[in-house]
């Protein structure tokens, strides 16, 4: 006659290595994830004269920022923008009030992003400087002509 079996109760031991897979494999994925975040957010934040650079270039036209300067000590952008907007065929006044009217739109494009003390886009056409538009936060734009500007 086959001996009874006897009860033992729940079978515990396979429980509790399941929870031991799952809660491993769960901490991983935290971890994992947590790690990712991590790298995109570093990655993701671009520097602050890059921005500028492409407000500016979104505005002005591809291509035209030149060269981008940031004084970290004086909170200053200067940014060297080629001339897109004057003509021979207009006249003075005309050429002035559009490169002033461009550059001081640019600067605060630039202000209305990104807390700068100071933006300086100086306006260049073939290596000569024609005009600087000073902006400053809450201040409006001030645009300096070159004394030959034509």
């Amino acid at each position: 006659m086959p001996k009874p079996r006897k009860r033992t109760g729940f079978p515990w031991k396979p429980v509790a290595v399941y929870i031991a897979v799952v809660a491993a494999a769960g901490t991983g994925l935290i971890l994992w994830d947590r790690a990712y975040q991590a790298r995109e957010e570093f990655s993701a934040a671009p520097r602050p004269e890059t921005v500028a650079k492409s407000v500016v270039e979104g505005f002005v036209g591809a291509g035209t920022v030149q060269s981008v300067k940031l004084d970290q000590r004086t909170g200053t952008l200067t940014m060297e923008v080629k001339d897109v907007v004057t003509d021979k065929n207009k006249t003075a006044e005309q050429n002035r009030s559009l490169l002033s009217g461009q550059g001081t739109q640019a600067a605060q494009r630039i202000l209305g992003l990104i807390s700068f003390k100071r933006v300086d886009l100086r306006f260049v056409r073939n290596g000569k400087l024609l005009a600087t538009v000073r902006a400053e936060p809450g201040k409006t734009p001030e645009t300096i002509f070159a004394p030959d500007f034509k």
